[in-house]
């Protein structure tokens, strides 16, 4: 897609060979940035939170997607998305990353949008994401995206943003192989 600064930015699924750059991708975050998507300080990408997201990737009711511009030199992954499964029948959660440069931009909502359209594709009816109230960009993202925002239970300053995947809470996706009901 093209973003309103004419920059062009792909998003696909993370492949097994996407996450030696995970570091890379991390330090080009601010510790704001990771703080606000983290919701706690967080120094380095651990060795455990890249096995999490290796196995989020492969598994079949989940979904990781990466923003990435092409450059002479290569590829830059620029965002980073996911979308798993919640304890709640039907219902995913989604969590997204945008590196400090390409913030404020449009690539969260492309981003976001190619999240709730996979959510959709794997057969979940609605959509959650928690986010810090002090996140007031990613806040105005969802919303742009069409969540809702709610203060979540227990406070603690964050926000829980929530859309249905269908367009009337009454409709249902057919079921069929794989449906998530």
């Amino acid at each position: 897609m093209r973003l309103p600064d004419g920059a062009r930015v792909n998003i696909r699924s993370l492949v097994p060979a996407d996450l030696r750059r995970g570091p890379e991708f991390f330090n080009r975050l601010s510790a704001r940035s990771r703080y606000l998507r983290f919701m706690m300080p967080v120094p380095t990408l651990t060795p455990n939170v890249l096995a999490m997201i290796a196995r989020q990737a492969r598994n079949p009711r989940c979904a990781v997607l990466l923003a990435y511009v092409r450059h002479a030199s290569g590829t830059e992954i620029v965002g980073g998305g996911r979308v798993v499964a919640t304890r709640r029948r039907g219902n995913c959660e989604f969590a997204l990353t945008i590196v400090d440069a390409w913030q404020r931009r449009g690539v969260g909502i492309a981003l976001l949008r190619a999240l709730v359209t996979r959510a959709r594709a794997l057969r979940y009816r609605h959509i959650d994401g928690e986010i810090l109230a002090a996140n007031t960009a990613m806040l105005a993202v969802a919303r742009r995206v069409g969540f809702r925002a709610r203060i979540a239970a227990g406070g603690g300053g964050v926000v829980t943003v929530s859309r249905p995947l269908w367009p009337s809470a009454t409709a249902r996706p057919s079921s069929g192989s794989g449906a998530v009901a």
